[in-house]
């Protein structure tokens, strides 16, 4: 099921009605043929069967690649996944509808947060996305600002069936942060995005890089946001140690504001910018 971007759709908005959302590179596994059983766990299919009759019923216009997201990240619990379709729904599908496109372009090209393509995890083969902190001002920048910012991304790196079942990775490069960069509330907000309360997909890496000495009392803060499968996930370290989380040849994909990074920033963004616009308004 493909459905392509309304013509008519206001170019200077950074959202668009889910009924345009565009479900790519999944296959409609809901159908009564046995023929996806043969290929998806029984368990898997029965999931997103009982969901799609849910949202038929509940009239939630909700594509199948989109519902394979829900189930893939609620461990295919159609209760947890009925759950979670039902408050975004009451949020009016707020940050799954984002595009590149009026605040939300802007708020890219700060470079504060954006993908890493090519990079992948050590084990699991996690996309990785990053962020610079420093960048991010909350006394003069607004929290949704940096969580429509993070949403895109995550939603953006959650196309593919395969992208849902891995998971994605984070890296924050600390260098530079000081306490105007932080705020409760903003912190909150993020933890909240970054554990699936926004948009579903799974995060399960968690590098925080470079940190200041006294990042001790900031992390005291964040700990209570997180949960306790969450915070296993959550690495503090040096950039010398990236090889113990990161795929072999890591260098060529990490941007050079890190001293082993090779790619410019500059060009990560920029590139990344010009073909989300392209895609967004296909």
């Amino acid at each position: 099921m493909k459905l392509m971007l309304s013509p008519t759709l206001c170019k200077n908005r950074a959202y668009i009605s889910l009924k345009d959302f565009k479900a790519e590179s999944f296959t409609d596994s809901s159908s009564d043929s046995e023929g996806p059983i043969q290929t998806e766990n029984r368990a898997e299919v029965v999931c997103r069967r009982c969901l799609k009759d849910f949202c038929r019923e509940s009239k939630y216009p909700i594509p199948d690649g989109l519902l394979y997201r829900f189930a893939c990240f609620h461990s295919f619990d159609v209760e947890k996944a009925k759950t979670a379709i039902k408050k975004d729904a009451d949020r009016n599908y707020r940050y799954l509808q984002l595009r590149m496109r009026g605040p939300l372009r802007e708020q890219f090209k700060t470079r504060t947060l954006f993908p890493l393509p090519g990079l992948t995890t050590k084990t699991g083969k996690c996309e990785v996305f990053y962020m610079r902190p420093s960048r991010y001002f909350p006394g003069s920048t607004t929290t949704e600002s940096i969580i429509d910012n993070l949403c895109y991304v995550l939603n953006d790196l959650s196309h593919t069936k395969e992208q849902c079942q891995n998971g994605v990775a984070f890296i924050a490069n600390m260098k530079g942060w000081k306490m105007e960069n932080f705020s409760v509330d903003y912190c909150h907000q993020f933890m909240q995005a970054l554990q699936g309360h926004m948009v579903p997909t799974r995060v399960d890496l968690f590098l925080i890089v470079n940190p200041p000495s006294w990042f001790g009392k900031i992390w005291k803060i964040m700990r209570p946001m997180l949960s306790n499968q969450f915070s296993k996930k959550v690495h503090i370290i040096k950039e010398d140690k990236f090889s113990d989380f990161l795929a072999a040849d890591y260098e060529q994909f990490l941007p050079d504001e890190f001293a082993c990074g090779w790619r410019k920033t500059d060009e990560l963004v920029e590139d990344y910018i010009d073909k989300k616009m392209y895609v967004d308004a296909m």
